[in-house]
């Protein structure tokens, strides 16, 4: 087990970076494009097919991070920069949490007006643009962990 969580941390990171590109290049574009109450609507299809890739991706590669934490005790590189993957997963949890998670819920209940969505899609943009980097961070510190093992 401990040789295989650094490949499920690295690659989960990695997928799940990938995912949010996805979005950010795919998803974001396209719903920005929208007349806002059409982007809402949209969303309330959107969001649920999106939110299994992302857990799928996230989850694995989260607790197999902290397990990490924890089995690499002996070995300080390697865990001060499991560490660092952690707090950016972490980061990215709690935004994911706090800020993404209840505006998406709003967006299909179609809480906002025209304008307020418009605005409130740019700042969800700019923030998922946040994950993306912190998910890159993430992936860059695990590979870097990876690397004190060998």
């Amino acid at each position: 087990m401990k040789r295989i969580l650094p490949f499920i941390a690295i690659l989960g990171i990695g997928a799940f970076a990938g995912n949010m590109i996805n979005i950010g290049l795919s998803y974001c574009i396209h719903w920005q494009s929208l007349e806002p109450t059409i982007f809402m609507e949209s969303f309330k299809v959107d969001f649920p097919l999106l939110l299994g890739p992302t857990a799928a991706t996230l989850i694995p590669a989260f607790i197999a991070t902290i397990w990490l934490i924890f089995i690499t005790k002996e070995n300080k590189p390697a865990r001060r920069y499991w560490i660092f993957a952690f707090v950016a997963l972490l980061i990215i949890n709690i935004q994911t949490a706090a800020y993404h998670l209840p505006m998406n819920l709003d967006f299909m209940e179609l809480k906002y007006s025209a304008t307020v969505a418009t605005s409130k899609l740019r700042g969800w943009v700019f923030f998922h643009w946040v994950r993306i980097v912190a998910a890159i961070i993430a992936g860059v510190f695990g590979i870097k962990a990876l690397q004190q093992t060998q």
